[in-house]
């Protein structure tokens, strides 16, 4: 296994400009918009890029899921029924109710350490139906079956509508950007390495002294656990209820769409790749309906896909070095 190089310390700095920036850049709104409804596009934005870096950690191993939603949704109904079954702060049962995905998240690994990719992603997809109808029929009497149960608030009764919004629009972008930190140490990281050796050849990895067991086994836990942070966030802040549809198959589909939009395998892809789908998608439910929408939003992922194979990051990314090296060359005493 080769060591983590010199190079780690500039992705350290790196990755702290990216976050700080994010954090200055989705933290501007607040400033000048008052609008809730731009403050809860923007929360979902933050909660759902959460959910799609949780969906890129396990891509990173070979590991891509097409049932994801499971995840989501045993992390909303435990910390829900955490608080409402055990008396657990919301904001507490927010970080103990994603165990149960992260342990369900193993167990589905730990039967399917022989599969790869998009064979994996079909028991994976299977796995989805299976959790909702054990939600419905066996656990029914615990979940009010379809109807779904009701989430408590996060945060305390008597506040106005627009300070929740801020509030819930402020705990998105704290946990986002925390996810990002966490999922880029760990792309940089020795374990990145070989996730990334993994998701190339297994077997050269497993030559290589790669423990492919273990890492997969914590690629697949901690996607889990971040896929279950996501629904139990937005659970107890956007949609305050929680219900067997979101073990839909449009939930499971969504963050893979976000992270290929963005750049599969970096940290920062899922991110940008949520928040332009999301905004594009809103733009085009307001201006055109439904099933016209539809239409151009499946256009444009195609595109995305066609022409930037490896998402609008690497785009980004291209853009910016040509203005910074334009900029050096224009510079006065450049030669």
């Amino acid at each position: 296994m080769p060591a983590v190089g010199a190079g780690e310390p500039r992705h350290r700095r790196r990755t702290l400009g990216i976050a700080l920036g994010m954090a200055l850049a989705a933290g501007l709104p607040l400033a000048v918009i008052r609008e809730l409804f731009v403050l809860q596009i923007l929360t979902f934005v933050f909660i759902f890029a959460i959910y799609a870096q949780s969906w890129n950690l396990a891509a990173q191993s070979g590991q891509f899921s097409l049932g994801h939603a499971t995840f989501l949704g045993l992390g909303a109904y435990a910390s829900v029924l955490a608080v409402d079954r055990l008396g657990l702060p919301p904001a507490v049962a927010m970080f103990v109710g994603p165990i149960v995905p992260a342990a369900a998240g193993l167990g589905i690994a730990r039967l399917c350490l022989r599969l790869r990719e998009w064979y994996f992603g079909m028991v994976t997809f299977g796995f989805t139906a299976i959790v909702q109808v054990l939600v419905v029929e066996q656990f029914g009497w615990l979940t009010n079956r379809w109807d779904g149960v009701d989430a408590a608030r996060l945060w305390p009764a008597g506040l106005s509508v627009e300070h929740v919004a801020v509030l819930n629009y402020l705990s998105g972008l704290a946990l986002m950007v925390g996810t990002y930190l966490a999922a880029a140490a760990m792309t940089y990281s020795r374990s990145g390495l070989a996730f990334s050796a993994i998701h190339d050849n297994e077997l050269v990895a497993t030559v290589s002294g790669v423990d492919v067991r273990r890492h997969r086994l914590m690629a697949m836990g901690l996607s889990a656990y971040l896929a279950g942070l996501a629904g139990a966030l937005n659970s107890h802040t956007l949609t305050r209820h929680i219900s067997p549809g979101i073990f839909g198959v449009e939930d499971s589909i969504w963050p893979l769409l976000y992270t290929v939009a963005g750049g599969l395998r970096t940290p920062e892809g899922p991110i940008l790749g949520t928040l332009v789908v999301r905004v594009f998608w809103e733009w085009a439910l307001r201006s055109l309906g439904g099933f016209d929408s539809l239409i151009l939003i499946g256009l444009a992922l195609a595109l995305i896909v066609t022409f930037f194979p490896r998402g609008l990051y690497h785009l980004v990314t291209r853009f910016a070095a040509w203005l910074i090296g334009r900029a050096t060359r224009l510079a006065p005493g450049a030669r």
